[in-house]
Parts: structure tokens; sequence; C-alpha cells
């Protein structure tokens, strides 16, 4: 993900690798190369339809890029462990490529953003040729991407649900590109008036991030999820005297630069341990 945020934003080849790798080798499904590549395409103008440098912070082409590729690897391992036929994964390819479809950055009341995305892009896959199961499983895993949504209704989400929010949530959970989302997540919401206690990108806010997630599917799990979360947050108790709550305040009162690298060192020493 660091080496893509590296490249201009490439959705197409997004697309492609994800359902390559979400498939195991097996050919894609009628239509769903081409769904691919029309959501690929739709995304791109979106985003050219905003001002040079006005594309939303965190909610952009980097993000939904990161979010498909995530997918792939999620249904790939979800094969692996023959918890997923192709026809799902290809499924989950395609809603997370689009799941946040003309998303302009905004904070509307829940789920009004997912219903368009899940509009437009279960329009597109239409078009491309693809049948209703696969359309239903499109918008059933768009919707289910909305954050608001509360604990008790995302653990009675199926399995393609619970993999879509992983996916969503994939680079956030990692310790270097997770804060750089953060701090792009809270630019993002500030332009939209939204400022909430603790602030996005401060340590105190990122530990509520990290607890706030349910435990990882088997596929999460088996490529790292929890351990990410668990090391992070210990590297939090680590400087607060086994307290991650305390340590996340004691990193907040410092000035950004060695607040940061304190907890590079704690998390390093976490993973040695």
């Amino acid at each position: 993900m660091l080496r893509r945020r590296a490249q201009p934003p490439d959705m197409r080849g997004a697309v492609s690798a994800a359902l390559a790798e979400a498939l195991c080798g097996e050919p894609p499904p009628p239509g769903a190369e081409a769904a691919g590549q029309a959501i690929a395409a739709a995304v791109a103008a979106h985003a050219a339809s905003f001002l040079p440098g006005n594309e939303p912070a965190y909610h952009n082409q980097y993000h939904q890029a990161e979010a498909t590729v995530a997918m792939g690897w999620l249904c790939a391992m979800a094969r692996r462990l023959d918890l997923l036929g192709p026809a799902s994964a290809a499924a989950g390819v395609l809603a997370m490529a689009g799941h946040d479809l003309l998303h302009d950055g905004s904070i509307p009341p829940p789920g009004v953003l997912e219903a368009r995305s899940a509009d437009r892009t279960v329009a597109l896959c239409a078009r491309a040729g693809l049948d209703a199961t696969a359309l239903a499983a499109i918008r059933r895993v768009i919707l289910a991407t909305d954050p608001a949504r509360g604990a008790a209704a995302r653990e009675g989400d199926d399995l393609l649900c619970r993999l879509a929010q992983e996916a969503d949530l994939f680079g956030s959970l990692t310790p270097d590109l997770g804060w750089q989302l953060s701090q792009a997540l809270a630019r993002e919401a500030r332009a939209a008036g939204y400022q909430p206690d603790p602030p996005i990108d401060s340590f105190g806010g990122r530990l509520h991030l990290l607890r706030s997630r349910g435990a990882a599917t088997p596929a999460g799990r088996r490529l790292g999820l929890d351990a990410a979360v668990v090391d992070q947050i210990a590297a939090m108790a680590t400087l607060g005297d086994g307290d991650a709550q305390r340590g996340a305040a004691r990193l907040d009162a410092l000035a950004p630069a060695p607040a940061r690298s304190d907890y590079l060192a704690a998390l390093t020493a976490v993973i040695r341990d």
C-alpha cells in the first residue's frame, strides 16, 4: 500500500489485481472484469470533477484502490480457508471498488453516501451483464461499509460484509500508513465541520479506532490484523505504565515529532518481544 501511495492513483490496476488475487487463478465470472473497469473509470472521473487539490483528503482514489486491493487479499485467504466461493469473491471486490464512489468528503446522515455509491456501482455492474445475485451482493456489501452502523448490526453481517468492513479499514489498522490515514481523515472531517473528541489524528483517537473494531475474520487474522492492533495498543500501554489510555494521553501531551518517535520506539520493542 505504501508503494502504491508513492505512485499516481491506479484504480484500474487495483481492480484487476484484486480480482486476480481473489479468484486464485480462476477466470472471472462473465462481466466481472468489464464491471470492475467501468467502476474504476467512474472513480477516476469523480476524482477529476474536483478542482486541483480539492479531492477529499481521505476518501479519494488512493483509499478506494487500497480497500479494493485489501478485499482481494482477504477474499483470497477466505477462499483458501474454504469459506468463500469465486462468485462471492468477485462480487466482494467489485463492491469495494465502488464502495466510496461519488464520495464528496461530506458527512450527511448515516447511510446516505453508501446508498449513493451502491446505486451507481450496481448500475455499472448491471450494464456489464452481472446477474441479479451478484448485484444484490454488491449492494448489500456496500451498504455494510457505513461506519455509523452499530456493533450489533455488524455482528449480524455475513462473511462477505465483514470482509468488506475489514478491507475498508485495512490500511488504517497498520501502524505506518494507518497514522497517515488518521491525519488525512482528520483533515477531511475538519473541512466538513466535524471535530470529534478525541481528535481523529491524536493518539487518543487512534486508540479509540483500534479498540472499536470487532474481532477479525479468520481471513483477517491470517493476514495479521488482530496482531497489528494488539501490538499498537500494547505500545501505548508500555508508555502508560500498563494503561494504554494513559499512554495515549502522555503521547498527546508531547510535541508531534517526539511523540511519534517515542511511540515507534515502543512499538518496535513490543514487536521484538
